[in-house]
Parts: structure tokens; sequence; C-alpha cells
């Protein structure tokens, strides 16, 4: 015997409601609803990270990946004792008390750090160390001494205990001793990018991948540009290690990303922007 069709669209409609009850009920907990991955600290890699981050979860639709704004890599370093965030920027090793606290550190690239002009600064490419202290102790004050067309050379500085500094301090004979005097201060390297982008004449220091996505340009130094390969090759010696440090056990979405940064198409990204990539692996939990 058929079944009526009043029946049978009675008996649709019950099964109808029986699957929407299954299906169009709310969502088992997914990795979107999770907390996101932290990565905080240095403003050296934040830039770079950021890009990174933005291609892995392009990748990777269900990552969600946060790379907020530089509290230096003591800051970061105590967003993670603090449990603030997963993965610290660093820009220096860690320090023995920071080892003692359970923190373990992966390097993964390293970054020239270059001197860098506005592009309103034209025919100069290349600076020797002894320039850069005739610019940088206000010997020289006119971009025309060094085969610039003639304008008032601005100066960024950063305060020792800045990585970037530190390093510098260490390359150039006496430029520690030039302190700040006379010069526009900047107490992150996004600022110090920002500063030296925004005022015609002007030259910062930085590492190279923090000025991605400007019209700043890196010079020379004595003749030797900031590449990764020479800075593989050693013929660059001013660089800056960039790592991520964390605590164990490491989380699934922290590991995933750091393993992601050894992969070819990362490595190629960071040589795009400036970087040596640097081979790593996770130590064992």
């Amino acid at each position: 015997m058929r079944t009526p069709a009043r029946v049978r669209g009675t008996l649709f409609a019950a099964a109808l409601a029986t699957l929407c009850s299954l299906v169009c009920a709310a969502p088992p907990a997914r990795a979107a609803d999770a907390p996101p991955l932290v990565i905080a600290g240095t403003g050296d890699s934040e830039e770079l990270l950021r890009i990174l981050a933005a291609r892995y979860m392009r990748e990777y639709p269900e990552a969600r990946i946060e790379v907020p704004d530089s509290i230096g890599t003591s800051g970061g370093i105590k967003a993670v004792l603090a449990g603030k965030a997963a993965l610290a920027r660093t820009a220096r090793p860690l320090r023995d008390e920071e080892k003692a606290q359970g923190l373990v550190e992966i390097v993964f690239a390293k970054s020239p750090i270059v001197f860098a002009v506005n592009p309103s600064v034209t025919g100069v490419e290349s600076l020797t160390k002894e320039q850069i202290l005739d610019v940088f102790s206000g010997k020289v004050t006119d971009w025309s001494a060094l085969g610039a067309p003639a304008g008032p050379i601005r100066k960024v500085c950063r305060e020792t205990p800045e990585t970037g500094r530190v390093l510098i301090n260490a390359a150039i004979a006496g430029f520690e001793d030039l302190g700040c005097r006379e010069q526009a201060v900047a107490y992150s390297t996004p600022e110090a990018v920002a500063m030296t982008t925004g005022t015609p004449g002007a030259i910062g220091y930085f590492a190279k991948s923090a000025m991605t996505g400007t019209r700043l340009k890196a010079l020379a130094l004595s003749g030797v540009p900031p590449t990764p390969e020479n800075v593989s090759r050693g013929t660059y010696g001013i660089f800056i290690p960039f790592a991520l440090a964390y605590k164990q056990p490491l989380s699934p979405a922290a590991a995933g990303f750091i393993k992601a940064l050894a992969l070819p198409d990362a490595r190629t990204a960071m040589a795009n922007y400036g970087c040596l990539p640097l081979p790593f692996s996770l130590p064992s939990p």
C-alpha cells in the first residue's frame, strides 16, 4: 500500500527536523576558538614574524597567531614566564638566569644591522666606519660632504643596551662613546624605522628586515652590501640573531609554527626580506 502524500510530507519534515538538530547545532570547539598563539618581544624581528605568521595562517586557516607591538626581548621573555605569551621574540642569547627558569631558544635567522637613509638622500650608496663616526659625532652635518646633494643630516639614535646598538658599538671603535647627543632618540626598532622613514635627510640603524615595506635604502659598509650571502661569508660582520624562546612543554600550535620556519618557502621568504635563515631542530620535550 502506498503512503498518502500528506503522511509522506509529515515524515519528511520530521526527518529534516532531526537532521537539522544534528547538523545545525553549535559546532564543536575548533582551533579558531582556542586562544591565539602570541609571539611577544623584540621589535627587531617584529615585521618579519608578522609576515611569516600571515603566510602560515594562509596555509593553515585554522591557525591564529598574534605578533603584538614591541616590548623588547626582556619584555617578551617576561611575558612567556608569566604565561601571557607562548613564544618570545628575542634578539640576544638567553641569559643563564633565564635558562635556569626553564627557557629554551631556537635561533632561526640572522639579520644584518644596517645604516639606512631616508629616500630623500641620493648619491650615497656606502659609508666607511670613519664616515659613520663623523656623521654620528656631528663632525659631518651635511650630506654634500659625503657626495650627496646638499641637505642637513638628521640622525636617529638608539640607546645602549638596545641589542643593535650594542653590536654596532662592538664593530665600530669609538661609536659607543658618542651616546645620543644632538640626535633624535628612538625607543624601539619600529620607532627608529618610522622616524627615519618620516624625516627627510635622516639616517638610522636597525635590523635590515625591520625596514621591509618602506622606501628606506640600506647602505653598504665600506663597500660591502648587507646581504644574507655576505653575512654567511663573514664579509658583512654586523648582524643580529633572531630567535624564539619558550618554556617546555611546547604547545602543538607553537611547535607547528616553529617547524614551519624550517620549510623551504619560509626560508626563501626570510632571504627575500634580507635575513640569513639558519638550520635548527626542536629539542626533545
